[in-house]
């Protein structure tokens, strides 16, 4: 059965080939015959009108170029073979007769006759390139990822049907339309320096935000790649992107759930930190009222109280504001922002944490780093999630300190770096690859969400995070951020 099943199989497709052949041949045929009464025709005109040489070539060419562009190699060729005979046998001396007896008759034909076959060569070239193009073209059609060609000024010259489908606008709505202006795009940074990156390095990668055609936001992976000509000069863009809008949407929730669960685990060090604001504002307040129930109060004193007063409250409300910078739940606002004010900010509220661990925090700060474009709160959740991790690395050792040292320094390459190390556990290097995937966690008592939300959000910032082993005990985990351009922030 499978022997005749495999010989049916094979039948069918011989039958499909033999019909595929029988097509074609009939077609190379019909457009010989075209082209050979098409060169009589030319032929009978040009002998009745008395044309020379030179002006039966040139129309014999047109006709050779016609054929060319309708069929195929072989035709073309077979066209202009008889394309040369008629030019000898009927206009070249002697006339009827294929014999050439002045040299400059041979010159003249076998000019032609290479001619003929350059341009038949090159159109058949052209064909097949064009044909070429076409299907690379088709390819990228059938991705259900947005593939848009740019020029070097941003007007967009190719939109596949996944843009279509991903943006709302059709592709003959779109062409010709500079691409950040039709889709209002936001950028993770500075376009010039996402521009000098990409000329740079002829790649760039990061995540967008671009406006459909009913008004709805879409969050894109967008790549881009550039295209140089043969002198090496840029002259396009390749950008694909893929839609990310779900994913982000519950990254988004994961986020929220982890800054709860963090200030859940920072409770009773925010508790700690505002009692001792609160116990300095009742011991202050009681100093007060005994300095103004003297028989001459002591107005100086009362003021000095006052001052203290006023002084603890800032620092309690500071406190609150650090807390609820972490539990809001907004949309992402990319600002200005120092990096070692926010490293700072957090500190502050793990000083409980790292008391309770006997953890020595050591910072190593470079002062005067350039601000970066990035959202206060995810970033602090980045921070705190990573001093929290190495933290927790450290929990369970006894037999050497506890040491935390969080750096931050510019690289030379355009970013500012962010690095926590402890002298914990380490990674363990069969999780190595794992570390940053959603859900995934040592910990018994884990939820797997810290260090995927902490990529996911830096991802974001077109930055990187990655983590190591130190050359002893602990690991380093370290993420890095753009540096805001002097041509200012991004969209």
């Amino acid at each position: 059965m499978k022997d005749l099943l495999a010989n049916d199989g094979w039948r069918g497709m011989h039958a499909t080939r033999t019909t595929h052949g029988i097509v074609q041949s009939r077609s190379v045929a019909a457009i010989l015959f075209a082209g050979a009464i098409s060169i009589a025709i030319a032929t009978w005109v040009c002998f009745r009108l008395g044309a020379g040489v030179a002006v039966v070539g040139f129309v014999y060419l047109i006709e050779v170029l016609l054929v060319s562009l309708m069929g195929s190699l072989v035709s073309s060729v077979a066209i202009s073979v008889i394309a040369v005979g008629c030019l000898n046998f009927f206009f070249t001396q002697p006339l009827f007769t294929f014999r050439v007896d002045a040299q400059q008759d041979i010159v003249v034909l076998t000019a032609f006759f290479v001619t003929s076959f350059v341009v038949t060569f090159l159109v058949h070239r052209t064909r097949q390139l064009a044909a070429v193009h076409r299907e690379q073209a088709q390819l990228l059609n059938l991705t259900h990822d947005s593939v848009v060609a740019l020029d070097m000024d941003g007007v967009i010259t190719y939109w596949n049907s996944g843009a279509e489908a991903l943006y709302g606008w059709k592709k003959h709505e779109a062409l010709g339309h500079v691409a950040d202006r039709l889709l209002h795009t936001r950028f993770p940074a500075a376009l010039e320096d996402i521009k000098k990156t990409l000329i740079e390095t002829g790649r760039w990668e990061g995540e967008i935000v671009n406006t459909r055609r009913d008004g709805s936001e879409a969050a894109v992976a967008s790549r881009w790649a550039l295209v140089r000509d043969e002198q090496g000069r840029p002259i396009a863009t390749l950008e694909t992107g893929t839609d990310i809008t779900e994913r982000k949407r519950i990254e988004e929730a994961l986020q929220q759930v982890s800054r709860l669960t963090s200030i859940g685990e920072l409770g009773a060090s925010v508790a700690h930190e505002i009692a001792q604001p609160l116990a300095a504002v009742a011991t202050h307040g009681a100093a007060c009222l005994r300095w103004i129930d003297r028989d001459v109060p002591d107005l100086e004193k009362v003021r000095a109280s006052v001052q203290r007063i006023l002084t603890d409250v800032q620092r309690a409300t500071e406190i609150v504001r650090r807390v609820r910078m972490l539990a809001k739940r907004i949309a992402p606002e990319m600002t200005r922002l120092e990096i070692n004010e926010l490293i700072s900010d957090v500190m502050v509220l793990l000083q409980r944490e790292v008391l309770k661990y006997n953890i020595t925090l050591r910072t190593m700060l470079v002062p005067g780093l350039p601000a970066v474009l990035g959202d206060r709160i995810q970033l602090a959740q980045v921070i705190t999630n990573l001093i929290t991790n190495g933290i927790q690395a450290m929990s369970t050792i006894e037999d050497r300190p506890h040491e935390l040292t969080i750096k931050s320094w510019r690289s030379d390459d355009g970013y500012v770096i962010v690095s926590v190390q402890d002298s914990g556990t380490g990674i363990d290097l069969q999780h190595a690859d794992r570390l940053f995937e959603p859900f995934f966690t040592t910990k018994p008592e884990g939820m797997g969400v810290g260090l995927s939300i902490c990529r996911s959000i830096i991802d974001a910032h077109g930055g990187r995070v990655w983590a190591e082993n130190n050359a002893g005990y602990g690991a380093t985990f370290q993420f890095t951020i753009p540096v805001i351009g002097d041509s200012g922030s991004g969209k």
